[in-house]
């Protein structure tokens, strides 16, 4: 894969950040269950709690295997929304500068996730790419209400 995973995960994570942003004034808002502040703090515990973790693990040539990861059922109620985001851009810079230290033969080693199959290090970062773009979807749906 080539580097260009970097700067998708950057934008990714941009993009949602300003959508978040865009709705914080309206303290009603709300994707499906969450608030705007449960979803930055979610985007952060999953960062920081199965991202990294699992990523160094793959990376580390332990063959792990991994469960569906979630923190649905999380209390996020003592978590400000402009830390809970400042946490999740952080965790990922320094998940990005972790990743860029590998060589290619570590970003080749597996892990076993029960949902995707085998999964390297770089596929690992696509799903980080994909669950930031359904909370985008999400947030781009509630936009559109708002703007209404």
């Amino acid at each position: 894969m080539s580097e260009e995973i970097f700067d998708r995960l950057i934008n990714s994570q941009q993009l949602v950040i300003a959508m978040l942003r865009l709705a914080t004034d309206d303290l009603s808002a709300r994707v499906g269950a969450w608030n705007l502040r449960d979803i930055a703090a979610h985007l952060a515990a999953t960062e920081r709690d199965c991202y990294v973790p699992r990523i160094r693990s793959i990376a580390a040539g332990e063959n792990p295997t991994f469960e569906y990861f979630n923190n649905d059922g999380s209390d996020f109620s003592g978590i400000h929304l402009d830390d809970a985001l400042d946490e999740w851009t952080a965790t990922r810079m320094m998940l990005i500068g972790y990743v860029k230290t590998l060589d290619a033969e570590q970003r080749a080693l597996t892990g076993r996730h029960e949902r995707y199959g085998d999964v390297t290090v770089d596929r690992y970062l696509e799903i980080a790419l994909e669950h930031d773009r359904d909370h985008l979807r999400g947030l781009e749906r509630l936009a559109g209400q708002l703007t209404r």
